[in-house]
């Protein structure tokens, strides 16, 4: 193995070990703005964009077409990608390792700081580079500069370059360009494995590369790129099979563009229009305008500005949007719940990795940068969740490591992302009802397939009732198979009712267009007694009658979920409220609760005192007064009672204790 350069190597009498300590001090303090499970991702793609444009920009060929190659290995934790680019001279590809060494020099290149090579060599311990040009071809390991950063014992040897036979095929198959390879291996590392993140497969990768890094070319209000960037990638999974994708077009996932039933508000407002010239109704919009999952938009640097005088920004301000050319891009969801449909069905990543979620998404000069940041809203703040907004400047600074932008620039996309919000919300009405059960945001297929996946849905989640008091002679519920929506939740509770099981209320309304769903009364009439607690006859009883006679209520309003969670965020967005609720009926809890309520749960035997009326499971309280909210009852904790009394009290006890 013959080594070929070090790129700290300044070759002076001023060589000195005490050099190359500040050297190393200069290095550590790169690295520390390095952090990101993406970060080297996202310096490797951005690099290999900057070089396909810069060829195509130097040597003017008519047919070249710009060509990223990507290679994912989970067997060896590593990533490879090959660009059709410009390539390094000599003397630059010996150089740009070093610390604010840059060959960029012009303003729209992504990367200009000259520290992102730095970091790929230096804070990891193996990467590979190559290149080739018709004047200098080479391909070089560079091993262990993170042990060497990380030496404190002056034992570790300072790495140089050595040369090598490439990781990555494609490079083999390029006329010019460069490639570059990582393995992810030794101590203080990141990421540590690849495998972490969930993802297998070349369709799950490059969804997250177009999210998080580079690779997804921002073009908010641009005309399309007749020439765009194409990439190739390829997974080659733990157990060594191959997936790959070829030509795809490098670009940011935006949500409409994965989640279906989703509407342009620009094509919502010319439909009005339309039917305003025909002096139509305009409210009345055609029914693929109805019971959307997302409506989007997007805003030039113009309606920006537009949108800035409207909410009454300073001079400052409609300055720096002016400046950096800002453009926007917003989505809105009917339910939180989209982000989790698109990672768990769509990405089927790890449980709980949001890839694409609600919030700010910052980008400059193409480049999604840095976390997506929270929108600073004042009021119904759930609707932050169910927002993505994209704000891209033009020629913006950001950061060392991109994780950030000036503090002006920052508050200036927050105030862009808080106008956006607020028009999108206005179309609300829209929008699909959030019932809290699991959206449908893949595009539907034939009947067939829905009445297949109803016939799997019973024999893996069936409903049975095992208590012999209930649902006689036959001791069965006529629905077979566990809920999935709130109509299910709705055929359920009505079977209840009916079969004994909840006595005493009665549903006076049901609504499928008002504010609210239903309006309902409790009876108590005679015999008195069949209210009244037995833990074997009647579980679901009162421990004692409040009235000693036949009663009525006055009328109540009571809400229909799947879950939970999807009334609470109605209640944060102001579409609903927690006063004008009695009594909520849902299959799910959810999780949410826990930040908003204290609940007591009326399945556990030492709190059937509380319990005001037949039926009831729960009772809401507000975690700070103590107040009652509502009442609850969840379908799916009062079965699995009303099959084990006992069996359940233990759940009851750890879940909803107040201690």
């Amino acid at each position: 193995m013959a080594k070929l350069f070090d790129p700290l190597d300044v070759k002076k009498a001023a060589d000195s070990d005490f050099l190359h300590a500040s050297r190393k001090r200069e290095i550590r303090n790169i690295l520390k703005s390095y952090v990101g499970f993406f970060d080297p991702f996202s310096e490797l793609i951005q690099n290999a964009m900057d070089a396909v444009d810069e060829r195509a920009l130097r040597l003017k060929e008519s047919k070249y077409q710009r060509h990223l190659w990507i290679e994912i290995n989970l067997q060896t934790n590593s990533f490879s990608i090959t660009d059709n680019g410009i390539g390094f001279a000599k003397q630059q590809f010996e150089s740009f390792l070093a610390p604010n060494v840059t060959f960029k020099s012009r303003a729209d290149t992504r990367g200009k700081k000259g520290v992102g090579a730095t970091y790929l060599a230096y804070g990891l311990n193996s990467l590979q580079l190559g290149t080739k040009t018709p004047e200098y071809t080479v391909v070089a390991d560079f091993d262990g500069g993170r042990r060497w950063i990380d030496d404190t014992t002056g034992t570790a040897i300072r790495p140089v370059a050595n040369d090598a036979a490439s990781r990555h095929d494609a490079f083999n198959s390029i006329d010019r360009g460069a490639t570059f390879s990582l393995r992810f291996e030794g101590d203080n590392i990141r990421p540590k494995n690849l495998a972490w993140i969930g993802a297998t497969t070349a369709r799950q990768w490059a969804a997250i590369l177009q999210i998080k890094t580079p690779l997804g070319h921002v073009s908010i209000a641009e005309p399309a790129d007749p020439k765009p960037i194409h990439f190739d990638i390829s997974v080659i999974d733990a157990a060594g099979d191959r997936t790959s994708l070829v030509n795809q077009v490098a670009g940011y996932v935006l949500p409409h563009s994965q989640i279906s039933a989703c509407a342009d508000l620009d094509e919502i407002l010319a439909e009005q229009q339309k039917r305003i010239a025909k002096q139509l109704d305009s409210s009345k919009l055609p029914d693929k305008y109805k019971k959307l999952n997302g409506i989007c938009r997007v805003w030039n640097n113009d309606s920006i500005i537009q949108l800035l005088t409207q909410r009454k920004a300073d001079s400052a301000e409609l300055d720096l949007a002016t400046k950096h050319a800002a453009t926007a891009y917003g989505f809105f969801c009917y339910s939180v719940k989209v982000w989790d449909q698109y990672n768990d069905e769509i990405l089927k990543l790890r449980k709980g990795q949001r890839i694409l979620r609600g919030g700010l998404q910052l980008a400059t000069d193409h480049m999604p940068q840095g976390e997506i940041l929270v929108i600073p809203l004042t009021s119904n703040i759930g609707y932050q969740a169910q927002s993505h907004v994209v704000v891209h400047f033009r020629d913006a600074d950001p950061d060392l490591g991109r994780k950030g932008f000036q503090p002006e620039l920052k508050e200036l996309a927050e105030d862009i992302a808080v106008s956006i919000v607020g028009q999108l919300r206005r179309w609300r009405s829209s929008l699909k009802h959030d019932t809290g059960a699991a959206p449908s945001i893949i595009t539907e297929g034939n009947l067939y397939d829905w009445i297949n996946k109803q016939v799997k849905h019973e024999e893996e989640s069936p409903l049975r009732l095992a208590n012999k008091n209930f649902f006689l002679p036959l001791n069965e519920i006529s629905i077979t198979s566990k809920p999935l929506s709130e109509q299910d939740v709705i055929v359920l509770f009505n079977q209840l009712i009916a079969g004994g099981v909840i006595r005493g209320i009665r549903l006076l309304a049901t609504s499928q267009t008002e504010q609210y769903d239903s309006i309902y009364r409790f009876y108590v009439s005679e015999p008195l007694n069949n209210r009244v607690f037995n833990k074997e006859s009647n579980p679901l009883g009162v421990q004692e009658l409040a009235q000693d006679k036949a009663f009525a209520s006055k009328p109540y309003v009571l809400e229909y979920k799947y879950q939970l969670d999807a009334l609470i965020q109605e209640c944060e967005t102001g579409i609903k409220s927690e006063r004008d609720i009695s009594l909520v009926v849902a299959w799910d809890m959810g999780s949410e609760w826990k930040k908003r309520y204290v609940v007591t749960s009326l399945l556990d035997l030492d709190n059937i005192q509380h319990r005001p009326f037949h039926g009831l499971t729960h009772i809401f309280r507000d975690e700070n007064t103590g107040d009652v909210r509502f009442y609850g009852i969840l379908l799916s904790e009062l079965l699995d009672y009303l099959d084990n009394v006992d069996g359940v009290q233990a759940f009851h006890k750890q879940t909803y204790s107040e201690v």
